[in-house]
């Protein structure tokens, strides 16, 4: 298997943050054969909502970010630079949204996409 970069975004450092723009920071993740090899943590200033190039230099390298919710346009931002926003249903720890992320049951939610900006 190849290995895999995700990044989780956080504010916190314990759960996962509920929406995209209001995290400040992203634990970065790379995974190989199903397991965690390393682990990174990187720090962003807060800001308004809509610095989506932002969020491309943070997330350079990275295949996914987990997420609680997303801004329509962050996504597509995203998306198109090749990092897929895997939105989740309700909070969760990081470390719950990993284990099932590890195990291929991250449980997804197209409702969590905020439509504001």
């Amino acid at each position: 298997m190849n290995p895999a970069r995700i990044a989780i975004a956080t504010t916190d450092g314990i759960s996962v943050s509920d929406h995209l723009a209001r995290s400040t920071a992203f634990l970065l993740l790379e995974i190989e054969d199903g397991a965690i090899t390393s682990g990174t943590y990187r720090t962003r200033a807060t800001g308004a909502c809509g610095n989506h190039a932002g969020f491309v230099e943070l997330l350079s390298g990275v295949q996914a970010v987990i997420c609680g919710g997303i801004g329509q346009g962050a996504a597509d931002t995203l998306a198109a630079h090749g990092i897929e926003p895997l939105v989740i249903a309700g909070g969760q720890s990081i470390d719950d949204a990993v284990n099932q992320y590890l195990a291929g049951g991250l449980t997804l939610s197209g409702e969590r996409v905020c439509l504001c900006h």
